[in-house]
């Protein structure tokens, strides 16, 4: 970038050096010109005797003209071959101004980072986290006692969140937390511009990302690669530390609270600082709070006094994000064709596959996703599975008969079972004649009743791992898009769910997944 710069600049001198030639010419050429001019004396058909005779033709058109034609062709020369070396330059020497703008960028948002709004008071230097003060309230707003919140790392905010959310977290803040308004849009101090230039500066100490799509698309992917290598061991080494030392039982529990008790990355990669109450104070906190922060980080209880920001986690996933994915035998599951940003050569990084059941039996998908088993029907389509549920949830099914619902008028549709090929009969007064009813001794073979009452006879059950949701995964992988659905009936409205597929590997996004479906 240096040589560029001085690239630019010398270019920029040439540039200039000509055109102070060409006008020095210009101007010497005018003057020269006005003081060897002749005062004219009128239109004398003869000169008078004081006047110097001008140069006659010959000499006009001979080494006068010769001499004139050289000084132009010169002159001529000198402008083609500096004006293309200009042309040439032009591009660095944009180049050039733009990264002088963006240095200056950099150099006034470090100004306020450091010394204007003080972002490093909280945050540290290098934005590593630190923590401020908070004063601790119950729901009424009545003090309770004066406590530390620890304040997240900003050296890895661009991997959670995109450049439009920082801006709107320094606009308008961190309702529930110390994180105030700095934008003059949410009532702060500081202009569009110096809001502006503190992003500029806190991306100039990004740690790497953990995301191998984005890992490939970098000038050095090798060097990238490796950098998040490093990183991801270092989250492998801290959860099994927390694992040994007897803070958490799981994986699960231990992703979903990464930090509470050392700190790790400023707490910066849990879920629980947003999705639990009173999280981000700390386990140290008075406990005449009247609640147990660690013990809300584990039941995932967010959204609420004193400090949570996050929905809670406690009920409502599975309604929201129905189960859609069946799990491997080796823990892992597989969406339709692989999750792209996982299919990475790091053996510590799982690749998805296709569903499989527990005897690693493959089961085929249809056009709609949906599992098809090898029985077809009379026009010869293949029969999907059923999903079952109750003690058998998640197990798949193919029966040779399936009982059909009926409904006559005003009945209920789950109150008469019966074979679809009994007559429909009624009463010599037009009433309706009950049919008889289908039980487990009329028919053959395994049976199975299920959820919505009809029965299955001579079923084939193929017995399958834990069902989870990928839709979830995708969507804590992702990230929340501001004003955009998520889930069954979720809405973002600006977009704070960070992505964490630039931070967690795959196998703990989905151990934290596991573990709050499991809550």
């Amino acid at each position: 970038m240096t040589f560029a710069v001085l690239l630019a600049v010398s270019f920029r001198g040439i540039g200039l050096t000509v055109a102070v030639v060409v006008l020095v010419a210009f101007v010497a050429l005018f003057i020269r010109n006005v003081f060897i001019a002749k005062p004219e004396l009128g239109s004398e058909i003869e000169l008078a005797a004081n006047r110097v005779p001008y140069l006659n033709d010959e000499e006009l058109e001979g080494p006068k003209l010769d001499k004139s034609l050289s000084f132009a062709l010169v002159l001529l020369a000198v402008v083609s071959i500096s004006l293309p070396f200009y042309w040439l330059a032009e591009p660095g020497r944009q180049e050039g101004a733009v990264n002088a703008y963006q240095l200056n960028f950099e150099s006034r948002g470090e100004g306020s980072y450091l010394s204007g709004a003080q972002c490093v008071n909280c945050h540290a230097a290098g934005g590593v986290g630190g923590s401020a003060p908070y004063v601790l309230q119950d729901a009424d707003g009545q003090f309770i006692a004066n406590a530390t919140w620890q304040a997240p790392a900003l050296n890895n905010i661009f991997n959670r969140y995109d450049e439009e959310e920082v801006t709107y977290i320094l606009n308008y803040g961190r309702p529930g937390s110390p994180m105030a308004a700095w934008g003059t849009p949410g009532g702060g101090p500081l202009t569009s511009q110096q809001v502006q230039n503190i992003i500029e500066y806190i991306q100039t100490f990004q740690v790497q990302t953990l995301d191998p799509i984005v890992i490939s698309q970098q000038e050095d992917s090798v060097a990238a690669q490796a950098a998040a290598d490093e990183l991801a061991q270092e989250i492998r080494d801290e959860l099994q530390r927390s694992i040994d030392d007897g803070e958490f039982s799981t994986i699960g529990e231990a992703v979903f609270n990464l930090g509470y008790f050392s700190g790790f990355k400023a707490g910066s990669l849990s879920c629980a600082r947003c999705h639990t109450a009173g999280w981000s104070l700390g386990p140290d906190i008075p406990r005449e709070a009247g609640t147990d922060p660690l013990a809300l980080g584990v039941a995932g209880c967010g959204g609420g006094d004193p400090s949570g920001i996050g929905f809670s986690l406690c009920g409502g996933i599975t309604e929201r994000f129905p189960d859609d994915a069946w799990k491997n035998p080796d823990g892992t599951w597989a969406p339709e064709g692989g999750h792209p940003s996982y299919l990475a050569s790091d053996p510590d990084i799982v690749e998805y596959r296709y569903y499989l059941s527990m005897d690693n039996q493959e089961i085929r998908l249809d056009d709609t996703g949906r599992p098809i088993s090898d029985e077809t029907d009379a026009d010869g389509n293949p029969i999907p599975y059923q999903i079952l549920s109750g003690e058998q949830y998640g197990d798949l099914a193919v029966c040779g008969y399936n009982s059909k619902l009926w409904e006559p008028g005003g009945v209920a549709a789950n109150a008469y079972p019966f074979d679809p090929s009994f007559k429909v009969q009624v009463d010599a007064d037009g009433n309706f004649i009950d049919p008889p009813r289908l039980n487990a001794r009329s028919l053959s073979g395994t049976v199975i009743e299920f959820a919505d009452g009809r029965l299955g006879g001579d079923c084939t059950i193929v017995e399958m791992p834990e069902r989870t949701s990928r839709a979830q995964f995708n969507f804590v992988s992702n990230g929340a898009e501001a004003g955009a659905g998520y889930g069954d009936g979720g809405q973002s409205n600006a977009g704070m769910m960070p992505s964490f597929a630039g931070l967690l590997p795959a196998e703990y996004i989905q151990a934290a997944i596991d573990y709050v479906r499991g809550l």
